[in-house]
């Protein structure tokens, strides 16, 4: 089945994660982290978006970004992608390397953002990757030790941290004492892999979003608020007359992209970038602008099953065009 619309709202706060096709190691060595990051920044520059919190992590990574008015997709793309292609040109191999596309959590703020950053820079103590918070400290490849004051930790780069600490206090000295004391009561448990874990419903939603939910963590008006903005978006994306001129438009923008005509677009085949445009175009229509699959369908003068099958591949994230 193709996968739901993206659950979004303009200026929220989002637990983005992603994780390597199964289980692979997704960051082989410090150069492929470094490329990453560089891709991350980058990525944060030209969108406008703000990173609180961050770790990169053998298989997975976790963000907590504050989003504006672009759509997420606007960096995650770029960046999966990117970095697939780098990482299958440097280690000789084809196909996808993430699993599926990003999850994303929408977070209401206070409370439920302090949670996150707990859990998003609490990963490598519960994975075993350094024993103490003083290790964390100093640890590369997560935001805490520059949350901490670490000048030199690769945060500098792109985390926010003035943003980040006043969820923790008013000024940097008491928000600092009072991140600290909190991560150090978390950890203050029996199993260390444990240490910082979130409460069972946030746990949830974000099992759901692995799922493809619309997952949203917070109290129950924020969350009432984020559906109903959610269906709203869901019904009324576009009126049944505007479907042609957007057809048209996002073929033009996905042949452009791919290098083909719209009447090749159209063509069946199996050349390999006319069918990876003809991905790219029914996951776009479909999932982004939210057009009916009957429609798509009829506009590639084909049946509707295919139609859901590319859809299901989409989008056309770590491939090598061949």
């Amino acid at each position: 089945m193709p996968r739901m619309a993206r659950f979004e709202l303009p200026g929220a706060l989002y637990h983005v994660m992603a994780h390597s096709i199964e289980g692979k190691e997704l960051f082989v060595d410090d150069e492929d982290r470094m490329d990453f990051l560089s891709r991350f920044e980058k990525g944060l520059i030209n969108t406008g978006f703000q990173c609180y919190a961050w770790t990169l992590m053998d298989n997975h990574y976790h963000f907590l970004i504050r989003a504006n008015n672009l759509p997420l997709c606007k960096l995650m793309r770029g960046l999966n992608s990117g970095y697939a292609r780098y990482y299958n040109k440097k280690y000789k191999r084809r196909g996808y390397l993430f699993q599926d596309r990003f999850k994303s959590v929408i977070c209401q703020d206070q409370q439920y953002a302090v949670e996150l950053i707990k859990y998003i820079h609490l990963n490598p103590l519960r994975a075993g990757k350094v024993n103490s918070l003083q290790d964390l400290e100093k640890w590369a490849w997560c935001g805490h030790g520059f949350l901490m004051g670490n000048e030199n930790n690769l945060g500098n780069k792109f985390q926010n941290r003035f943003e980040s600490l006043r969820y923790f206090g008013e000024n940097e000295k008491d928000a600092v004492k009072t991140y600290l004391k909190i991560l150090a009561r978390s950890c203050d448990c029996d199993d260390i892999e444990t240490a910082g874990l979130l409460p069972k419903i946030e746990s949830i939603e974000i099992t759901g979003s692995c799922k493809g939910w619309p997952a949203v963590i917070g109290d129950h008006e924020f969350v009432k608020m984020a559906m109903e903005k959610y269906k709203e978006h869901f019904h009324r994306r576009h009126r049944k007359t505007d479907y042609p001129f957007i057809l048209k438009t996002e073929s033009e923008k996905v042949c452009a992209d791919f290098g083909i005509t719209p009447q090749e677009l159209k063509n069946r085949g199996r050349n390999n970038k006319r069918s990876l445009a003809r991905i790219a175009f029914c996951y776009q229509c479909h999932i982004k602008e939210l057009i009916p699959l009957s429609i798509i369908a009829r506009y590639l003068r084909i049946t509707i099953p295919p139609v859901a099958a590319m859809i299901k591949k989409g989008p056309v994230n770590g491939i090598i065009s061949m």
